[in-house]
């Protein structure tokens, strides 16, 4: 028989932990725990109480006792007990005999049950629960729920699955407080094997996404360079849309510094404002106080107006390499400086542009932009029979005090008349620009005549491009086939150009995408002579889900007329002038193989520029395995070839290894080298990494053999309770990502 009740509001909360992102190790891990059919059936919207028995004594019309398999059921939460009663005066509903309470996040076992329908209250007595989505489990003394909070007496909670009790934390008392999103719990214990490890007088804990002022995990680390390292931060939630945190920290070699990290948000601007300062640092007596400041905003002021800023700067030169930072790369050698004010109209494109560098170690300081004003048509125009009008103009002060030319005032207009049509099956453009550069430049040295320069080049572009394709049937799939074929002819006449300085401007990388460019400058300082012919194609296959198998571009540029060697007083490097010839690939032989290539090559003088290989191996979501190898002619001035090889493996069960090393063969010398081993259960995961990689120093020119690289060693170890304050598992990306060279899938990437 079923009994209706209304106006009758069951309310059961549950603390629960942080979801697994991989459902797989949920299943894997964790049975899927077993739950009435009739679960399937309830409606949430229904407000009515619905109790099932196979019989029913009532007393006076007061008291209704069910008996024999009596469900009770309310929107989508359903209540199995061999006996219930109903005290209709006193609108309480008690249940005792074995109680089993299940809804779409939890499964309860409790021993009595008792609803206070005048106070919107449950209590269980005796109960273990069980988490269905995800990981947690736990018993408490007595659980009681009402409409908006939880209170657990004697409470356990653990991520483990049934028979581990690998760890469990046990509190007095547990608060949830639906409301304001969070949990409190007394006089916590944390054990580990049943044994205790931590006690904590007082402990609090987001139930949702809501935010509260706290301490946040710790983190620590050791190396040679600075001793153990210990952060501690603190979080402060001042407001809905401003918070900030504090961070503590310990160097044992070094001293203490402090971190703080300041954010904002509003309907029109967001920012950051984080610094790092330390007051004494024992390594470096000689040194005054160290800071870092690093400071970034964007600002919507209509959808029209946007403002950008950006701005990091430090104490010295060795800040980085020293101490290192959550926002700076510790190898880089410049840090940026700059304001951008921009204008999204209709017609115009309109951007305001302030910019500098903080230059790092014993290199040139770069010229400072203060302003760079950019004005181009936001579309083309269209002219007469599909012809379109596009123009950019582009003015720029530039400074550096330590250059040969302190100032210099560059102005820049580029009108251009094109021709376009593309269709599915082909692509071509037609282009012709003049390009009209007025340079001032300032200089103690300069003659008059190198001070007042006007440069006038005409640029003409003609280029193309067909679409074929084909049907292919390759290992009874059937494939598609296409070939891409391109053809550019460039021409720019010569003009001397070796009394402009260079501001902004320096030698584009060439790559096959690169041969297709009009200028292989950066800049707008140095544009180069051409008279040339670039021939290019691409043919790809793609599977029957058009996924990328293969693909195969090879090109290279025809000089028609032979450049005139640049004679450039500012900077060497400049002057190579190459016939270039280059190719890309990648294959996917098969699902778990990848390999793909690059090369670039001077034809002319049969020089190799740049190359680089890759080849990867992921067997499952625990086996990868990747060689790769680069060589360039010149970064920074100087050769580089080295070779790295990286992989992580299953060893036994829940046990893995993995590792890294990478190696100079130019200088014969080990860069850096990873080794770990990681344990993971289903509870819990334990990681130790040796890591040995050369330390940054930028007062050490890195083509001089004759001083000796050093290196800094390391130990790290992180410990992680699964569904407790942090992600369920360490992924393989995450294992190979912590050195200064990360793991890449290359294949994957566009140009």
């Amino acid at each position: 028989m079923t009994f209706r009740l209304t106006n009758f509001y069951l309310v059961c909360l549950v603390a629960t932990a942080n979801a697994y992102a991989d459902n797989a190790i949920i299943e894997s891990c964790y049975p899927a725990t077993p739950v009435p059919a009739a679960l399937a059936n309830l409606d949430q919207h229904n407000s009515l109480v619905s109790i099932d028995s196979d019989g029913l004594e009532l007393s006076n019309n007061q008291l209704a006792s069910f008996f024999g398999d009596v469900q009770v059921s309310y929107r989508d939460t359903l209540l199995q007990a061999p006996r219930a009663s109903f005290n209709q005066p006193a609108q309480i509903i008690t249940a005792d005999g074995g109680i089993n309470y299940f809804s779409p996040e939890v499964a309860v076992r409790s021993q009595r049950f008792s609803a206070d329908l005048q106070q919107n209250q449950v209590e269980l007595f005796g109960a273990d629960y069980q988490l269905t989505t995800q990981a947690g489990r736990g018993a408490a003394d007595s659980l009681l729920a009402a409409e908006t909070s939880l209170i657990l007496n004697q409470a356990s909670f653990t991520a483990c699955p049934q028979g581990d009790n690998s760890w469990a934390l046990h509190a007095n008392e547990i608060t949830l407080n639906a409301d304001e999103g969070w949990g409190q719990a007394w006089h916590t214990v944390f054990k580990v094997r049943d044994i205790p490890v931590l006690y904590l007088p007082y402990l609090s804990f987001p139930i949702t996404d809501a935010r509260k002022s706290g301490l946040l995990l710790p983190n620590v680390s050791s190396s040679q360079r600075l001793g153990v390292d210990l952060e501690l931060p603190y979080y402060f939630n001042l407001a809905e849309n401003y918070d900030l945190t504090l961070t503590p920290r310990l160097m044992t070699n070094r001293g203490y510094q402090l971190k703080s990290e300041f954010r904002y948000l509003t309907a029109a601007h967001q920012g950051l404002l984080h610094v790092e300062y330390m007051h004494k640092d024992r390594e470096k007596p000689d040194l005054a106080q160290r800071y870092l400041g690093h400071y970034n905003q964007r600002s919507d002021f209509t959808p029209r107006w946007r403002a950008t800023l950006d701005v990091t700067d430090i104490s010295d030169d060795a800040y980085l390499a020293d101490l290192g930072s959550d926002y700076i790369n510790q190898s880089d050698t410049q840090l940026l400086k700059q304001g951008n004010l921009t204008y999204y109209g209709d017609d115009v494109l309109a951007s305001l542009q302030l910019q500098d560098f903080t230059v790092l170690g014993n290199y040139d300081k770069a010229y400072a932009a203060l302003p760079v004003v950019e004005l181009r048509s936001a579309e083309p125009m269209p002219l007469l029979a599909g012809v379109e009008f596009d123009w950019q103009a582009q003015y720029a002060y530039f400074r550096n005090e330590q250059a040969l030319i302190h100032s210099a005032h560059r102005a820049h207009m580029e009108p251009t008349i094109r021709l376009p049509f593309i269709s599915p099956a082909m692509e071509f453009t037609a282009e012709a620009s003049l390009m009209h550069t007025r340079y001032q430049q300032n200089s103690d040295e300069l003659q008059s005549q190198a001070r007042n320069i006007q440069r006038t080049l005409p640029k003409f572009r003609l280029r193309g491009q067909l679409n074929f394709e084909r049907s292919l049937s390759r290992q009874g799939e059937l494939n598609v086939q296409t070939f891409e074929p391109q053809v550019q002819y460039l021409y720019i006449p010569h003009r001397a150009q070796s009394e402009i300085g260079l501001f902004d401007t320096t030698r584009l990388q060439d790559d096959y995408f690169g041969l297709f460019r009009e200028n292989r400058f950066s800049g707008l300082d140095r544009i180069n002579e051409a008279n040339q012919l670039t021939l290019g194609a691409t043919s790809r296959i793609y599977d029957a889900n058009d996924r990328e198998q293969f693909r195969f571009s090879l090109g290279q540029i025809f000089f028609i007329t032979s450049p005139t060697e640049l004679q450039d007083p500012f900077q060497q490097s400049l002057t190579d002038i190459e016939s270039m010839l280059a190719a890309e690939s990648m294959w996917q032989w098969h699902r778990r193989w990848f390999v793909s290539a690059g090369v670039q090559y001077d034809s002319d003088n049969r020089n190799l520029i740049k190359s680089n290989m890759t080849l990867d191996y992921r067997g499952n979501d625990k086996t990868l395995f990747q060689l790769n190898h680069r060589y360039s002619k010149a970064v920074s001035d100087y050769e580089i070839s080295q070779i790295g090889m990286l992989g992580t493996q299953p060893v036994a069960d829940n046990w893995q290894v993995f590792g890294s090393y990478y190696f100079d063969l130019s200088h014969s010398q080990m860069m850096e080298a990873h080794f770990g081993v990681q344990y993971e259960s289903c509870c819990w995961a334990v990681r130790l990494v040796a890591r040995r990689q050369i330390a940054t120093d930028l007062t050490r020119n890195p083509t001089d053999l004759n001083i000796p690289s050093t290196f800094d060693n390391g130990v790290s170890l992180q410990f992680v309770l699964k569904g407790f304050g942090d992600k369920a598992g360490f992924a393989v990306t995450d294992m190979l990502s912590n050195g200064i060279f990360s793991y890449r899938r290359p294949y994957l990437l566009n140009n």
